[in-house]
């Protein structure tokens, strides 16, 4: 990433950040907001850090040591309470906060990638061609895809490789958690990255979606609404 690009999404990061603090009560505000925008300041560009606390919050787990910079970083779980500490610097969130925290930092610094890069999806996501017992190719074709009557977005679209959009409801929707694999990158160069920038600021900032991997609500109205269209005979 240019260092250009890189404070972008560190700005975006700070600005989300600053959202989230005003939705704590004026006490919390006071109590931990200077330190959440500081521990941004530091880490804000360090993805794993975010995507190691929040795999520990799926996993359940009490606490976490991590290190970036130099910089040892605890985290504790007591009950609906997360405390991150570094420094002789602390603060503390409950679930639903914590959660918001982590996940948004991730959607805005994670890599987006470019039209036309062909990836293989998680075979229990997508099946693999009965014909050849491969994972099937798909060719990412759009990003941030806001369904309507969702407050969510789906990071990409896109199509079977190597057969393309050969009807209107062709398009297969998925996360960055479902890519097994990236087989070939598309073209990106610095109006692309101008465009992401563009997206996250209105999507995840202006509009405050998530990127549906993030939604478990979500998640199974998707899920509902597949298992309708299967049983209608649609798919």
């Amino acid at each position: 990433m240019q260092n250009k690009f890189k404070q972008q999404l560190k700005d975006l990061v700070l600005e989300k950040v600053n959202q989230i603090i005003k939705t704590l009560d004026k006490e919390k505000q006071i109590e931990c907001g200077l330190v959440i925008k500081d521990f941004c300041e530091r880490f804000a560009l360090d993805e794993p850090i975010f995507q190691h606390l929040y795999a520990a919050y799926k996993e359940q787990m009490t606490s976490l040591e991590l290190y970036s910079q130099e910089i040892d970083i605890y985290y504790h779980r007591e009950h609906n309470l997360h405390t991150l500490t570094y420094l002789e610097k602390s603060f503390t969130l409950n679930d639903e906060t914590y959660v918001y925290f982590l996940t948004s930092c991730i959607e805005i610094v994670r890599e987006v990638l470019p039209l036309g890069t062909v990836v293989e999806l998680d075979e229990n996501y997508f099946k693999p061609s009965q014909e050849h017992g491969v994972p099937a190719k798909v060719v990412i074709t759009g990003r941030f895809i806001a369904p309507k009557g969702y407050k969510t977005y789906f990071p990409y679209c896109g199509v079977l490789y190597p057969f393309g959009e050969m009807r209107k409801d062709a398009q297969i929707h998925f996360t960055t958690p479902l890519i097994k694999n990236v087989i070939h990158h598309g073209y990106k160069d610095e109006a692309e990255e101008a465009l992401e920038i563009i997206m996250k600021k209105e999507l995840i900032i202006d509009k405050n979606l998530k990127s549906i991997e993030f939604s478990v609500q979500d998640m199974r109205k998707l899920q509902k609404e597949i298992e309708l269209k299967q049983n209608a005979g649609e798919r």
